[in-house]
């Protein structure tokens, strides 16, 4: 049997049923965002800056990218195309969320997230929590997913 013809043979083995639960939910949660956060340019890129983290040119290009590497892993995820690879974004995406809440806590900011395009959700440990939720769900995601 050829190469090619291995890596597309149905016998090979397959990530368990558990992780493709958690793949199109964590998809699911990532395309959600995306598509919030598109809807609301504006308010997401003053969220951004109001974690001071970045200066005006990097909040304003973080509010226009982020949303689409969002909207791509998400999509890739839900619909089992280069899993692991959307699962690496998602991982980094995840890592980075929970570095600028840790950063804001530890800062005593008082700020909206911008998560979810949500006015009323403020950086807390809940956010930290999902943050760390998400970042746990795609490790696994990444880790246990058969290679592409």
């Amino acid at each position: 049997m050829s190469t090619a013809a291995r890596s597309f043979s149905v016998t090979e083995p397959r990530a368990a049923p558990w992780v493709a639960v958690v793949r199109v939910l964590l998809g699911g949660v990532l395309l959600y965002a995306g598509i919030t956060k598109m809807k609301s340019g504006h308010e997401f890129a003053e969220a951004i800056a109001n974690f001071a983290l970045l200066p005006a040119a990097g909040n304003q290009i973080l509010a226009v990218t982020l949303p689409w590497w969002e909207l791509c892993a998400g999509a890739l995820l839900v619909f089992g195309v280069w899993t692991r690879a959307a699962a690496l974004v998602a991982l980094l995406l995840f890592l980075s969320f929970a570095l600028a809440v840790g950063s804001a806590l530890a800062r005593g900011l008082d700020i909206q997230c911008g998560c979810f395009s949500d006015a009323g959700s403020r950086v807390g440990l809940k956010t930290l929590a999902i943050d760390l939720g998400g970042l746990v769900a795609s490790s696994l995601v990444f880790w246990r997913s058969a290679p592409d």
